[in-house]
């Protein structure tokens, strides 16, 4: 039989020809392979980078001795090892697809399983390979298939130093009759973006420790709470067991989840890993992306005490959603990281902090015990929080009158709004050469702001009013707060103007009537029904944006037919805001069967408030004068006292983001 030689059966590409020659040398320990239909062998690769590449050279080498391949079916199948998956589709896995030792053995009759340092082979694989080999190429493989493939000649030196680069650079680098000098230039291109990206860990020197943050909340109790746990762990006075495994934060972006996961770690003398997973989703590969978290975690267990901030967690998707372009992609992203949290090896001393936008996006199965045992979400800071975090950025101590004004101005910023805003201010001062002071901050703030009209701040009051008065009656309970916002900033993209803000309250039940949904949807039309019925004229302050009060009403009534079972129908459809919404969009008729529960209760929302504009006019003015309103403040204007109304839980969506 005639032997075959590199450059027969390949694309004669530098990678596919290095390859092969390391896998020749490899195999020469088991030489039969090479006239065999069927066995079951391992491969231990030298890293995670090059795993397309290898199957192509094993595919080459071990194909190339059969007298008739003809097909597909005829080369090798590839597994690597990680968790199972119970519906495997492809005779050619991508890399660090799940695994299933008896799947594979039972499916595959040509099997080459593939271990690499972020995904090691399992001792029962080994058991059962016939053979394992260790590839290892060489300078002198690089050397020989630049030779062959490129007619390129180089020294033994530059061999060693192209040997640094991956197979899979190298290919690209060599391609077509790219010159030598061309291809070098690239290659230290390509190593220069892939270092860029490969840092994991970020310093912790110079981050304010967790006690100095302002405007954090129930996060910073948490985390406090953590770091002393974590110091009594390490002094033996508790089990691993007693510590808080990690917590999903959920924020709008600018709230400071990345900032809080750094002074988390700095107040815990923790060492600090981050890790996104938007980032390592654009690098495309599922192999990479995998292997880019399996690099976080190790290092995070190598180096405990360790914060493991998992960022853009909701970037990957929710299994029980999933849909359109590459669902299978999600799922095995999603299996991966739970299998990484998990753990096949305990994980003791690592906290994993994720973040997120949207729960929506975020799987079940991550917040189970053990995983992320806890949601807790970070809002913009408040008026107290905002005037700690503009003196901390601003480097300056202002007048009282000064920060007062400032902190009721930037209503509604994130953290990141008045860092980047304090870091302007201080630019603007080295500039002009002066000393920063409270004028120029002004000065600098009236320009991004804008005072709302009169006209509009009534509005806003009476819309507000609406919701205070609809919620007493309908849901027996007092507002912990009520206010309205007298400035708006300037060319803002972020979330459609809130003129106003109304934090309620509701008794905590574990069970909701037909009554409790349409009650809730009332109260959330409310303000709408206010603003025609005093100002003749409703504007669209109730809709416009995502949370608004027509998504909350919208999606209530939608939940209340299609889960609820408490419409005539018991039929359960969906529960999801997500599937909702395509419900609401794709079916004709449960869009009019939502349409009729909405404009029903906006009917009767009005009635009861048109008995009750007294009242209404009554808070609105009060809020005009005072801007915002505490419980102990509405409950004489509602002519209550506080001890009459429930205050439990603050008023939800229990399935909104």
């Amino acid at each position: 039989m005639k032997r075959s030689t590199l450059t027969e059966r390949s694309d004669r590409s530098v990678g596919v020809l290095a390859a092969r020659m390391a896998v020749r040398k490899a195999l020469r320990c088991f030489p039969v392979i090479k006239n065999r239909t069927a066995y079951v062998i391992g491969a231990e690769l030298p890293d995670d980078r090059d795993t397309y590449i290898f199957e192509d050279a094993f595919a080459c080498e071990l194909g190339a001795e059969l007298p008739n391949v003809r097909s597909r079916n005829d080369i090798p199948s590839f597994c690597y090892f990680i968790d199972e998956d119970p519906q495997p589709k492809y005779k050619r896995k991508r890399p660090f697809e799940a695994y299933s030792l008896e799947r594979e053995v039972r499916e595959h009759q040509r099997l080459v399983g593939m271990g690499t340092p972020g995904h090691e082979m399992p001792s029962e694989f080994r058991e059962i390979a016939e053979t394992v080999v260790e590839v290892q190429t060489d300078h002198r493989h690089i050397a020989a298939a630049l030779f062959l493939s490129r007619g390129i000649t180089v020294g033994e030196k530059q061999a060693k130093e192209l040997h640094e680069h991956s197979l899979t650079n190298l290919t690209i680098a060599f391609r077509g009759n790219r010159p030598l000098s061309s291809a070098l230039h690239m290659l230290r291109a390509m190593r220069d973006a892939d270092a860029s990206e490969k840092p994991l860990t970020k310093r912790t020197d110079q981050i304010l420790p967790l006690e100095q943050l302002h405007g954090y909340g129930r996060a910073k109790e948490w985390g406090l709470e953590l770091a002393a746990d974590l110091t009594d762990w390490r002094n033996g006075k508790l089990e691993w067991n007693d510590v808080n495994k990690g917590v999903l934060l959920k924020g709008v972006p600018g709230t400071g989840k990345t900032r809080f996961a750094r002074s988390l770690a700095e107040s815990c003398n923790a060492h600090f890993v981050e890790c996104s997973l938007a980032k390592t989703q654009a690098k495309g590969h599922l192999g990479d992306m995998l292997a880019a978290i399996s690099r976080a975690f190790r290092e995070a267990c190598k180096n405990a005490p360790s914060i493991l901030f998992v960022d853009e967690c909701d970037s990957i998707g929710n299994r029980a959603a999933l849909s359109g372009h590459h669902p299978e992609y999600a799922r095995k992203v999603i299996t991966g990281m739970l299998e990484f949290m998990d753990g096949a090896e305990p994980r003791d001393g690592v906290v994993v902090i994720a973040a997120c936008n949207s729960l929506e996006n975020i799987d079940e199965a991550f917040l189970r015990p053990g995983r992320l045992e806890q949601v807790i979400e970070i809002e913009p800071p408040d008026l107290t929080a905002r005037q700690k975090i503009l003196t901390n950025y601003l480097q300056i101590e202002l007048p009282e009158l000064s920060m007062r004004e400032l902190g009721q101005r930037t209503e509604g910023w994130t953290g990141a709004d008045l860092e980047k805003f304090s870091r302007d201010a201080r630019r603007k001062a080295r500039r002009a050469r002066r000393a920063l002071d409270a004028q120029q901050v002004l000065d600098l703030l009236s320009g991004q702001v804008m005072e709302i009209s009169a006209g509009d701040l009534e509005r806003f009051a009476v819309h507000e009013a609406g919701h205070v008065v609809a919620a007493h009656h309908l849901l027996k309970v007092l507002p912990e707060s009520v206010s309205i916002q007298e400035f708006h900033r300037k060319n803002h993209s972020g979330a459609a103007l809130s003129g106003g803000i109304t934090l309620l309250l509701r008794r905590n039940a574990s069970a909701h009537l037909r009554s409790d949904y349409l009650n809730e949807i009332s109260v959330a039309l409310a303000g709408h029904a206010a603003e025609k019925l005093i100002l003749g004229e409703a504007s669209d302050g109730s809709g416009i944006a995502s949370g608004s009060d027509l998504e909350f009403a919208t999606s209530h009534a939608a939940r209340l037919l299609a889960g609820s079972g408490l419409c005539g129908d018991l039929v359960f459809r969906s529960d999801g805001n997500r599937e909702l919404r395509q419900l609401i969009k794709h079916d004709a008729n449960f869009k009019e069967e939502c349409g009729k529960v909405l404009d029903q209760q906006l009917s009767e929302v009005t009635e009861l408030l048109s008995q009750r504009t007294t009242v209404i006019n009554g808070l609105a003015e009060a809020l005009l004068e005072r801007k915002t309103l505490s419980q102990d403040e509405i409950a004489p204007l509602l002519g209550v006292a506080v001890s009459e109304a429930e205050t439990t839980e603050i008023m939800r969506d229990p399935n909104a983001e």
